[in-house]
Parts: structure tokens; C-alpha cells; sequence
């Protein structure tokens, strides 16, 4: 692959509100204390679109606000951007099931507006006035890594692509239950080194494919295991640390995806 800039980093979850906090947390100066998140308020988006927006597109919004809080609009309204979620809308499926178990089923507009897998990239292009190509992906514990490959392919055209992963907690009276214990989501920025003129958190030098299996990164922070999203916290940690590594990211029983993250 060519060289990508990380140009900005988003990200939001308990006790990680926003990447600036969540910096001196990963890099393991300050210790992590679980706080439950604020509302999510996505002051973006109209206000019937705000009423409209569960917490899984709020969360997925949050995380991409916070990456791109630093670029003008315009350049937001044109970036690609590239969704990442295994579980999708825990809290829209059940309600779903529930009306659709009923003797005289009545889905309303609004949850089956919310049912479709990438409603969070719609209400995106609503916030951001966004008119470039989105792709949602689905990848089960392998999401972040195959949601890190698209957007690395999509890339090297040398255009800016956000990356967004994102996977939200079912609600405790779901009748199914989704992997996530605990909510979780991240944006990275990308763009081709050479095309990047503006200051970056970290460099991407390469990304390839090994055999064996990888640890899922929410071993750091425990309350995160089995959130799919949550896997880039190693990645996240190292560019918070400003550490040269090689991070291996979870793809499936016999492959990893292997970051190599250059920070000086």
C-alpha cells in the first residue's frame, strides 16, 4: 500500500469522550475511569433529522464530528467516507421483532427509516451536507480491520476518506443480544501522504495480510470486549503514544491484518 496520513482522529465511548481526553488515557499517562457518556447530541443535523437519529447513528455521528472538527465544511461535505459496524442497530431490531411478533404488527415510519444498516451514514450526509460515496461494511469480529481495508483501498486515489466503526450496546430487554458490552466508536481521517499537506497524528506505512490470528484490542480495556469497533484501541494506543510498531489487527481464524504505524 502507499504511505496514508492519519490525518485526525475521533472517538467516543464511556470514559473516552473525545480524542483530546482519550489521548493521555491510551497512552497510559492518566488511568481509565468509566463514565457513562453524555447525550449524544449531533447539533449537525436538522432538527427533525435530530429527533429522528437513535444513539447508534448519534454515537457513529459523534466519533466522525470529532475527527473532522478541525477542516472546513467544505472539505467535510466532500470526503468519502467508509462505515464500519458488526451489530448494527441493536436497539431498532428489537423493536422491529417485538412489533412484528404482534398479532396486528404497526412498524412506525421512523424505526423502519432507522432499520436500513447504513441509516448512520445517511444521517451523516444529512449533517455534513455530504454528496461523496459512502460504503457501509460488515465484517463480525473482524469489522475495524475490514473497514480499515476499504478505506485504505479507497485512499489511493490520494482523495481524504474518513473511516468510521462504531457498534452500540443492545438495550438490556432486547430479545437477542449483540456482541458489544459496552459502546464504542472511533474515525480515523486518511489521505495518501504525499497529497497531505496538513499537520498528522501518525503515518500508516503499510498493511498487510499474515497468518495466525490476532488479539482483540478491547483486552486493554475490558469493559470493550466484544465490541467489533473496538479493536482499533491498539492502533489508537500507539498513535497515542507516538510509538513506531506493527499492530495486528483481528480478520478472521487463520489471517491478520497487520498495521505498520509510523509516528515519527
Amino acid at each position: 500500500m502507499i504511505p496514508l496520513a492519519v490525518r485526525a482522529i475521533g472517538i467516543r465511548a464511556p470514559g473516552l469522550p473525545d480524542w483530546s481526553s482519550a489521548q493521555p488515557v491510551l497512552a497510559g499517562t492518566q488511568p481509565y475511569v468509566f463514565a457513562a457518556m453524555p447525550p449524544l447530541a449531533v447539533a449537525a443535523l436538522p432538527v427533525t433529522e435530530r429527533r429522528r437519529a437513535n444513539e447508534t447513528s448519534r454515537l457513529a455521528l459523534a466519533a466522525a464530528m470529532d475527527a473532522t472538527r478541525a477542516i472546513g465544511d467544505g472539505e467535510r461535505a466532500a470526503l468519502r467516507t467508509v462505515f464500519a459496524s458488526a451489530d448494527g442497530d441493536g436497539e431498532v431490531l428489537a423493536s422491529v421483532l417485538r412489533e412484528l411478533a404482534q398479532p396486528l404488527p404497526l412498524l412506525s415510519p421512523t424505526t423502519f427509516h432507522n432499520s436500513v444498516f447504513n441509516a448512520p451514514a445517511g444521517y451523516w450526509s444529512i449533517a455534513a451536507q455530504a454528496e461523496a460515496a459512502s460504503t457501509t461494511i460488515c465484517g463480525g469480529p473482524a469489522t475495524f480491520a475490514v473497514g480499515l481495508l476499504e478505506a485504505v483501498a479507497q485512499a489511493t486515489t490520494g482523495e481524504p476518506v474518513l473511516l468510521v466503526a462504531y457498534d452500540h450496546a443492545f438495550p438490556a430487554d432486547a430479545p437477542l443480544r449483540g456482541s458489544a458490552n459496552a459502546s464504542f466508536a472511533c474515525a480515523l481521517l486518511l489521505q495518501a501522504a504525499d497529497r497531505c499537506s496538513a499537520p498528522k497524528q501518525a503515518r500508516l506505512s503499510g498493511l498487510r495480510i499474515d497468518a495466525g490470528s490476532a488479539t482483540a484490542g478491547a483486552d486493554t480495556f475490558s469493559i470493550f470486549a466484544g465490541n467489533a469497533a473496538a479493536a482499533a484501541l491498539p492502533l489508537l494506543a500507539a498513535i497515542a503514544r507516538g510509538a513506531d510498531t506493527d499492530i495486528a489487527l483481528p480478520l478472521d481464524d487463520a489471517e491478520r491484518a497487520t498495521v505498520e504505524v509510523r509516528c515519527s
